[in-house]
């Protein structure tokens, strides 16, 4: 899938208040990286916010469904899983609407679509919280690589290696997208000069975007649909759920995982 940043105008100090509410909205129903044209407040220590994760996840059904020796216990592993997830500094801003979606993710052990992206890639409402090594123009591979808590993505092109980091500007099927900022839109891709529409299933491609929201670039250099549920696979790009999670001790395309004891989510979660 194709990245694009957002850049909205500042509002007048008396609309400061309400701005902020209907920030905090759109963090909790949006996993976009735009930042609403407001600088977010600067970086803060990821340990407090581990904990606050970890108490929010170990909801009574996860203690249950996972048999975890107590609750205590349950937050004491999360809490690990946590810091290996996370950078080690997090934006300040919109910590609550992150926790407040692993704790509604987590409320009755029964793990679905996004609620997954949310909880195994720091995905969705949380993902506005990353700040990244990369600000603009730095070299990336994917988005993760660069400063999404101020709304950098990183924007691909066809003719060359590596991906830049960018306040992404989305631009329209067949026009110019040879300043580094430039990102087609869904669909579409940037050939080095304009965007063009994405390849079919077996064209050569040097990257998952050319091969649209329904493919990916396999290890042969060719486009490959998506892979269905319980699918085998290695990487997320590579299932049309957006997640490859291990299973039963291979890894598979999946949409849903119902906690229990068995399953290997729970070991950090007791």
């Amino acid at each position: 899938m194709l990245l694009a940043g957002c850049i909205f105008p500042d509002h007048d100090r008396d609309d400061h208040d309400r701005d902020d509410r209907d920030r905090q909205g759109d963090e909790s129903s949006s996993g976009s990286a735009g930042t609403g044209g407001r600088e977010p407040s600067g970086p803060a220590p990821a340990a407090d916010f581990c904990e606050d994760w970890a108490r929010a996840a170990c909801t009574d059904a996860v203690v249950s469904a996972c048999q975890a020796s107590d609750e205590a216990e349950c937050q004491k592993t999360q809490t690990e899983f946590c810091r290996g997830l996370i950078p080690t500094e997090l934006a300040s801003s919109g910590r609550d609407a992150c926790i407040s979606a692993v704790g509604l993710a987590y409320r009755d052990a029964d793990l679905r679509g996004d609620e997954l992206a949310l909880v195994l890639r720091f995905q969705g409402a949380c993902a506005r919280l990353i700040i990244g090594e990369s600000a603009q123009g730095a070299e990336c591979a994917s988005s993760s690589d660069c400063d999404i808590a101020r709304g950098y993505s990183c924007v691909r092109k066809a003719d060359t290696g590596a991906g830049t980091c960018q306040m992404a500007e989305s631009v329209e099927p067949g026009r110019s997208c040879r300043e580094p900022e430039e990102s087609c839109e869904e669909g579409f891709f940037c050939d080095g000069r304009y965007c063009v529409e994405t390849l079919p299933v077996a064209e050569a491609c040097a990257f998952h975007e050319q091969c649209g929201a329904d493919g990916f670039c396999d290890e042969s250099g060719k486009c490959a649909e998506r892979r269905d549920v319980n699918d085998s696979c290695q990487e997320d790009v590579e299932c049309a759920t957006g997640i490859c999670s291990e299973l039963d001790d291979e890894k598979l395309c999946t949409n849903r995982v119902v906690l229990s004891r068995a399953d290997p989510l729970c070991a950090n979660l007791r």
